[in-house]
């Protein structure tokens, strides 16, 4: 089909101009051109993305509409990441709930990655208790750690609590993943924020019957000490959402592209001007297989950040980690200001010095800057270049222009 977007663009076009005068049209289109090296892989590209939502408050309906167009050195491609119809049902009350029903293809978000489900999604809200059921087939989407399978089915509970130190949430869930067999977890969650004991705390994750292994855990207390510094104690095992990790991301915190467990315990300091200060001291383990962790190691991170008049901004980390054989030594020092009322910019550098058992040592030289300006009210064309030289790997670069439109429903009313 040569225009494989038409059929649904049309149905929630007409979705749209069926609505009120107080029904509102909201979004962004982005047309990207960018040409990427990293190691052995050298490509360009264009792309277009729409990301679109309509909603009508008082008749109980919104849709909303996410699509891409990509034309790459080996071709083109055409993707539907988003495509739904939810609708509220105000006769339909179970006590003090209001029930919304979604149809399509929906974006989902949770301990199984990021990923679509052509499916179907029953929301019951209230003051007290929410309840949330789904059911469909889960799709990948690209640059994203997520899964496919022939069907996906899953219920959470959200429920308000009310705790001495004092707000919090109670949530529980269950999902099945079903393919060539089918995989149970069930998933619970629970935190309190920091209320008159000025002590918070977090607790959730993931747990599948038939292996007996516990996933996506995350443990964390933290408290205040004196009045400009607080203490964090965490336990997470962490797996980062996207394949392709950004320059911060890379550099700041020495995120991985596999799966890791952490121990830290953080102090946290705010000081004069708005300036805040961190000392982070962690335990490390790598993940080698699924479910199996090595590589365990020591780190430490002295980070600090501000705020300066007229809007600028700066962070500078130092961090050490050493993993068995291998050990990382970085400097990473960012900094943000507005050039003008119209135009903005973010200058980030890093200097790190690696030891690999595989590759020996090597030494990483990065430099990105970005500056974005706004042409119009809701226009703005953006651009970013990053390179990185490493003396014993091949160097890295990347340059991009980006130009945004950005509306919501107070430009865009509908006719009635």
């Amino acid at each position: 089909m040569p225009y494989p977007f038409a059929v649904p663009v049309f149905l929630l076009a007409g979705l749209f101009f069926t609505g009120v005068a107080t029904a509102g049209l909201s979004g962004r289109v982005d047309v990207l051109m960018q040409a990427d090296k990293r190691a052995f892989v050298h490509q360009g590209q264009i792309e277009g993305r729409g990301d679109l939502l309509f909603a009508d408050d008082e008749q109980g309906l919104r849709s909303g509409l996410s699509l891409s167009l990509r034309q790459r050195e080996g071709g083109s491609e055409a993707r539907l990441y988003q495509l739904f119809v939810e609708t509220r049902f105000p006769q339909a009350r179970l006590s003090d709930q209001q029930i919304h029903v979604s149809l399509g293809r929906l974006q989902r978000a949770d301990g199984l990655g990021f990923y679509t489900l052509d499916g179907a999604q029953l929301r019951m809200q209230g003051q007290r208790l929410s309840i949330n059921a789904y059911a469909g087939r889960p799709g990948r989407i690209e640059g994203f750690h997520s899964l496919s399978a022939r069907a996906l089915y899953g219920a959470d509970v959200h429920y308000p609590l009310s705790v001495r130190s004092g707000k919090g949430m109670l949530r529980l869930g269950w999902q099945r993943l079903a393919d060539d067999r089918s995989v149970d977890r069930i998933n619970a969650g629970w935190r309190t924020s920091a209320g008159n004991a000025s002590v918070a705390a977090l607790l959730q994750g993931s747990y599948l019957p038939a292996q007996g292994r516990l996933e996506n855990m995350q443990a964390q207390v933290e408290g205040k000490v004196w009045k400009k510094s607080f203490a964090r104690l965490r336990f997470e095992t962490y797996t980062p959402s996207h394949f392709r990790l950004s320059f911060r991301q890379r550099f700041y915190a020495h995120y991985a592209r596999n799966g890791q467990m952490t121990l830290s315990g953080e102090w946290h300091q705010r000081s004069w001007q708005d300036v805040h200060g961190q000392l982070r001291l962690r335990r490390v383990w790598r993940e080698i297989a699924r479910g199996g962790y090595a590589n365990n190691g020591l780190g430490i991170s002295l980070d600090a950040s501000g705020r300066r008049p007229r809007g600028q901004t700066w962070a500078a980390q130092f961090d050490h980690l050493r993993l068995h054989d291998d050990q990382n030594t970085g400097l990473y020092f960012q900094y943000g200001t507005a050039l003008t009322a119209q135009r903005r910019s973010i200058a980030s550098a890093v200097v790190q010095f690696q030891e690999r058992r595989l590759i020996g040592r090597n030494r990483v030289l990065g430099l990105e800057a970005q500056v974005e300006q706004a042409i119009r009210a809701g226009l703005y064309v953006s651009c970013v270049v990053s390179f990185i030289h490493n003396s014993n790997l091949h160097s890295e670069y990347r340059a991009g222009v980006r130009l945004s439109y950005l509306f919501d429903d107070r430009g865009l009313r509908l006719l009635p």
